[in-house]
């Protein structure tokens, strides 16, 4: 299903981490980079440069602080909320869910996406899906931050 795959794109592009909308008071993003604004326990809302492309993956580092964010697993959900419909939900992990078993992990979560339907799937809607329905796209993250 295109959903499965729009959503594993998301999963890489996004490092397997953190949350949501566009940081724009940390100013432009480096080429290949994303802002992203993450809120961790234990630090609060705070932005983020990810790497770019469904095939990036690697440390996420955090803007205006020295230190960066290795993320270890991932819950993403997408829900239609006109309907209050599950949509998707896929879980990311590395090592299979045993990778950086000793180090202690931050639990983070945002939304990474949320507007029309028709801006997040263009024109391959899955069924029962409106154009104008909202959709929101979470995650739900833990994360080895370092300094």
């Amino acid at each position: 299903m295109r959903t499965k795959l729009l959503l594993l794109l998301v999963a890489t592009a996004s490092v397997g981490l953190v949350v949501a909308a566009p940081a724009s008071a940390s100013g432009p993003a480096a080429p290949g980079k994303e802002l992203i604004q993450a809120s961790c326990d234990g630090l609060g809302t705070t932005a983020i440069s990810v790497q770019r492309g469904a095939y990036a993956n690697g440390a996420a580092q955090i803007v205006d602080a020295k230190g960066h964010a290795i993320g270890v697993e991932a819950t993403y959900t997408l829900t239609d909320l006109t309907t209050a419909t599950v949509l998707d939900s896929e879980t990311t992990a590395t090592g299979q869910g045993n990778g950086h078993p000793s180090q202690p992990t931050t639990h983070c979560s945002g939304v990474l996406f949320r507007g029309p339907a028709s801006d997040f799937f263009e024109a391959d809607l899955p069924p029962y899906v409106a154009p104008t329905d909202t959709v929101q796209l979470t995650i739900d993250a833990l994360a080895i931050i370092k300094p």
